[in-house]
C-alpha cells in the first residue's frame, strides 16, 4: 500500500538538502529586513507593524530551521502555523489604517481579558477598588473596544480562505495534539518521541512560499504602497 505522503519519513540527508535551500532563501530575507527597515516610514503605523510581524517571522523560520535539521517536524509544523497567521494579519492591516489601529491596539484587549479572567477566578486582588460587581462590568466594557475579527472573517477578507482551509486546517490538527501527526506507524506500536524526520518533507513548499510571501508582501506595500496578490493556491499544496 503506498504511504500516505503526509507521514512521508525520509532520510536526513533529504531533508537537509531541502532545509539548506530554505537557509539560503532565509538568509536573503534576513538581509534585506535590514534595508526595509531604513525605507520605513517611521510615522506610519501600516509599516511599523509590518515590519515588527516580519521580525518575529524571521525568529519563528529560524527555529523552524532549527528543528527541521534536527528531526522534529510536527513542533516545526507548530511555528508553520504561526507564520500563516502573521501573513494574515500582515495583509489584514494592510487593507485601511483603520485595521491597523485595531491590530496595534489589540495588546490592550488581550491585557485586559487577562485581567478579566483572573479577577473571575479570584487570582487578581485590585487594591482599594470599588464593588466587585462594577470592576467586573469595568473589564467587560473596556475588553469590547479591542475586539479584532475572527480567522474566518480576516481570511475573506484578504482572499486567503482558499490557503486557509487547504493549509491551515491541517497545520491546526497537528499542532493541536491531535493524532493525525502519528500516521501509519500508530498501528504498529512502533512511534517513538525520537526525532524521525517525518512530517519535514511534505511541508517544504509551504515552508518556502510562506516566508517568500509575508517578506514580499513587507516589501511591495513599504516601496510600492502595493498589496501583494494573494499566492496561487497551488503553490502551496502537497503534490
Amino acid at each position: 500500500m503506498k504511504q500516505n505522503i503526509l507521514f512521508k519519513e525520509s532520510s536526513k540527508e533529504e531533508v537537509l538538502i531541502k532545509v539548506e535551500h530554505l537557509e539560503n532563501l532565509f538568509k536573503d530575507v534576513r538581509h534585506n529586513y535590514d534595508y526595509l527597515v531604513s525605507k520605513r516610514k517611521p510615522d506610519d503605523l501600516q509599516h511599523q507593524i509590518l515590519l515588527l510581524s516580519l521580525s518575529r517571522i524571521i525568529k519563528y523560520f529560524d527555529a523552524y530551521l532549527l528543528l527541521s535539521k534536527n528531526g522534529f517536524g510536527e513542533p516545526g509544523i507548530t511555528l508553520l502555523r504561526s507564520l500563516f497567521e502573521a501573513s494574515l494579519w500582515m495583509r489584514w492591516i494592510l487593507i485601511s489604517k483603520e485595521n491597523a489601529q485595531k491590530y496595534f491596539d489589540s495588546s490592550k484587549g488581550e491585557a485586559i481579558r487577562i485581567a478579566q479572567r483572573n479577577y473571575g477566578r479570584g487570582l487578581l486582588k485590585i487594591e482599594n477598588a470599588p464593588e466587585p460587581e462594577i470592576i467586573k462590568k469595568m473589564l467587560e466594557d473596556e475588553a469590547k473596544k479591542y475586539i479584532l475579527p475572527k480567522w474566518e472573517d480576516i481570511t475573506k477578507d484578504t482572499g486567503m480562505m482558499d490557503l486557509y482551509v487547504l493549509v491551515y486546517k491541517m497545520m491546526s490538527a497537528m499542532s493541536h495534539g491531535t493524532f493525525l501527526f502519528l500516521g501509519e506507524k500508530f498501528m504498529d506500536q512502533r512511534v517513538s518521541p525520537d526525532p524521525d524526520y517525518k512530517n519535514i518533507e511534505p511541508f517544504y513548499e509551504i515552508a518556502n512560499n510562506l516566508l517568500r510571501d509575508c517578506y514580499i508582501v513587507a516589501e511591495m506595500w513599504i516601496e510600492e504602497n502595493k498589496i501583494r496578490e494573494v499566492p496561487n493556491v497551488k503553490e502551496l499544496l502537497i503534490m
